[in-house]
Parts: C-alpha cells; structure tokens; sequence
C-alpha cells in the first residue's frame, strides 16, 4: 500500500511539474476576473470598539438584566468587552449587470471566539468557524434591461434595504433575501421587492401538510420630486404565517434640503388581522401607526443644530381584540435621521427596557414575541409604544468632529402592559445622553471615543422595582479603519 501511494504521490508531483507555466502566466500579485471586460474592486473596514459598562440594567445587584446585546453578542457588566466587525468586499460590473458581496466577522474578542467561533457561556453553541463568524453578509447581483428596450433591473442576494431609512426608519431596513425590480426616470425612482424573511417547515413530525411558519415581506417604494424636497410613498404587506397575522403598512415621508434647513418627515399606518390571537383565542384587528418628523440647520462648521421626535402607538387593554400596539418589520432607526449613532445606548437590545437591536421603542414589553413583526419576530401585541423628543448638534474642523444630543422617552399608552404586569405604570422612561468626539488621523483610519449614559424615569422603576434607579453607562472607543 506504502508504495502504492508514493508512485501517486510522485505522479502528482510530475503533473504540477508540467502544469508550472500555465500558473506562471497569471504572473505574481495579479488578480484578475476570468473575463476582460469585467471590472473589480477590492474595499474594506475593521471597526474596533472596546466597550466599558456600568449598571446595564440601572441598578448595582446583579439581576440578570444587566447585559445589552449587540451584533457582536452579548456586552455584560465585566470590565472590558471588545467588539470586532472585519468585513472584507468586492464589487464590479460589467455590461448591464453589477455585482457586490462582503465577508464579515462581528463578534467579542476572546480567545475562542478568534480561535474556535463561541466565546465559553456565549448564548452561540458554535465550537467552530462558522458563517456567522466570517461569512457572506452581503450580496447583491443584478441586470439592467434598459439596453434590451426594457428600462428595468433585477436584483437578487441579501443586501441593505429600506423603505424609509431616509427618514425615521421606523418601519424597515436590514439585510433579509431578496429577489427584486428597480428603475428610474426623470428623477423618479422606484423598487418592488420580495422579501424572504422566514422560509421554515413545521416542526412536529408529519407536519410538513400544515402551514409552514413562514414570514415572507412585499414592498413596493416610490420616491419623487417636489421642489427642493423628494416624497417618498411606500408599502408592504406582511405574511407573517409565524406569527399568524396578515398586515399592510402604508407609508409615506419626505426629505430633503431647503437652503440651509434639512426636514424629515414620515407616517406609517399598520391595518390587519392575527388569528388564534392569545388573549381571546379568536381574531384580533390591527390597527396602529407611527410617525417621525425632525428639522437639522446648518448653521456653519462646528454648529449644526437638529431637532425632532417620534411617535410609535401603544395597546391600551390586552384583553380585547384590538391591537393597537405598532410593532414595525425592522425597525432601523440606529442609521436612520440625526439621531442614528452606533454606539448610543439605546439602539441595542436592552432586557431592562425591552428595546431590541437597531431600534429605540419598547416593542418587547407585554409579552415579547406576542405581536406581528419586530426583529426575529419579537415585538409584542401589547407594547406601551413611545413619545420621543430630542435634541443635539454636530459639527468638524479640521480633522476634529462631534455630535452631542439628548433624548427624551415615555410610553405612550400603559393600559395593556399594567394589565400584564399587574401594578401600575408611569409613562416616564428615561433621559439619555449621547457625546462622540472623533479624531481623523487620514481618510483610512480614524480614533473616536462614544460616552452613552441613560438616566431611568420612574416608569421603569415602577416596571422594575425600586432599585432600578441607578444611571447606566456605555463608554466606547472607536478604533476604524477603512480601504
């Protein structure tokens, strides 16, 4: 056998020998597409945050709330937590059709997460390099038909969309499957889109006939001209067979720049059904809204002042069949108009609040995973909803820049969470303040610092306990890099 496999062995050896000139002539550093008219682009970043925390959960015992979780995983009350987003992308074109795709890997620096895939206690059963830990985050191939006589593009993968990221983003952007149409004229956009959200078989055994817990997602967005400012109609309908519940959200929002003043502004309406609703057994009627609206000067280089607010409708009694709690597809609002900032405190998933990841509403509250929508389907049918006011200003000399803002919450209806939790609830949630400061030592790396405190209102003391009292504190270093 031993010599069996050496005469392979040396056969092998003979091939590449031969086979050396044709992988010369690819030439040495040299990467190019397998066809001429191809072209190639190479980019990247490394976002490197160490996050230093104290009383996650707004109070100094240790409750087992006192963790946030970010893409990264979970960020809990020990002393340092470094989250590490590497993404690596290409992206090209050639005739009629372009292409875009990006590796990434976003988890907390550890030994056995750089090493294995899972930190030891981490939520993640992973014990190797999985997708999740460097995989394909993003991808987008599409066609232009315009050449055919057809002024039409198809697109396909499962890059970043939106329907109203340009506004509040209260209703959808992330990056879910997608197959797709788009087009322009004159000014005028449009996109429809098929949004593969859950595509799953019934898990019970001989259950494959039944209703599949699907969540699939069609949209379609218009955006416009008028005048100084683009309007932007949208709507989706949501077939949430997960969640049993059929919704169509219609939407609309404007933005734009008027001279030196940037206005935004958005309304989405949610109307449907959910069956085998749990409070009544039977059909429940849906029946919510929210809205955003926000006014950004610029006043000049280190002074550029924004105001604005949201409102998300709450459920004022579990016991009925109205829901009126809005619970969004995705919400956004991390990346979405003057108050978007990576690192502030509210826009992670924070047990003590009920916020989820990307989003700054309480939709997890009364009964999380109760509802027809949310990230990872866990927004509930009777959320208290939200008032939100803030303010702040952003402004860069030279290669200094800033942005300091300070937000307001309540809940705008407690009637259906005091019936779940059984005692009563003040609609005062919380003040928090956010300050960035960033320093940009070239166009390719950049060294910023985030301090994020949350002071607790007495709306969450009254949820919580009295104890829950304590400021919370999320200060992050900003190392990043980009090419």
């Amino acid at each position: 056998m031993k010599k069996f496999l050496s005469i392979i062995s040396l056969i092998l050896s003979a091939l590449l020998l031969l086979s050396a000139p044709a992988f010369a002539d690819l030439g040495m550093g040299k990467v190019t597409p397998t066809t001429t008219d191809v072209g190639v682009q190479i980019f990247g970043s490394l976002k490197t945050f160490p996050h230093f925390v104290d009383n996650l959960d707004f109070n100094e015992a240790d409750t087992g709330l006192d963790f946030v979780l970010d893409e990264s995983g979970i960020i809990d009350d020990d002393e340092m937590t470094v989250r590490n987003e590497f993404r690596l992308g290409v992206k090209g074109g050639g005739e009629n059709f372009k292409f875009l795709a990006i590796l990434e890997s976003d988890f907390a620096l550890d030994k056995e997460n750089v090493d294995r895939g899972a930190r030891i206690g981490e939520i993640s059963n992973d014990i190797g390099m999985t997708g999740e830990d460097f995989g394909v985050e993003k991808l987008d191939f599409s066609y232009d038909f315009t050449s055919h006589g057809l002024p039409v593009t198809v697109q396909t993968g499962w890059n970043t969309k939106w329907l109203d990221i340009e506004t509040g983003g209260i209703l959808y952007g992330d990056d879910h499957p997608y197959i797709g149409l788009k087009g322009s004229s004159d000014g005028i956009s449009w996109e429809v889109m098929n949004l593969i959200i859950y595509d799953r078989t019934a898990n019970a055994p001989g259950a494959l006939n039944a209703e599949s817990p699907d969540w699939r997602v069609y949209s379609a967005k218009l955006a416009f001209p008028a005048g100084d400012m683009k309007v932007s109609p949208f709507y989706a309908y949501s077939d949430n067979n997960a969640k049993n519940a059929d919704v169509h959200y219609f939407g609309i929002q404007a933005f734009g720049k008027v001279g030196n003043i940037s206005p935004k502004m958005e309304f989405v309406y949610a109307l449907g059904e959910k069956d085998n609703f749990t409070a009544t057994g039977g059909t429940a009627d849906i029946s919510a809204f929210g809205g955003f609206a926000s006014i950004e000067v610029s006043a000049g280089d280190m002074f550029n002042p924004y105001v604005g607010g949201y409102y998300i409708s709450g459920d004022d009694d579990a016991g009925d069949e109205d829901i009126e709690a809005f619970n969004p597809i995705t919400n956004i609002s991390r990346y979405a108009g003057p108050f978007a900032m990576e690192n502030a405190f509210i826009y992670r998933y924070v047990p003590a609040l009920g916020t989820h990841l990307y989003s700054n509403t309480f939709d997890t509250l009364g009964g999380g995973g109760s509802g027809y929508g949310g990230i990872s389907n866990s927004a509930s049918a009777n959320s208290p909803g939200m008032y939100n006011l803030g303010i702040g200003t952003k402004g860069a000399t030279g290669k200094w820049s800033y942005k300091a803002q300070l937000l307001h919450f309540w809940f705008s209806e407690v009637g259906a969470l005091e019936q779940i939790e059984g005692k009563s609830i003040d609609d005062a949630v919380g003040l928090e303040f956010d300050l960035q400061v960033t320093y940009h030592f070239s166009k390719n790396f950049s060294l910023g610092n985030v301090i994020s405190v949350f002071d607790p209102g007495d709306g969450v003391q009254d949820l919580r306990g009295n104890d829950y009292d304590e400021m919370a504190l999320i200060n992050t270093v900003e190392f990043t890099w980009t090419f």
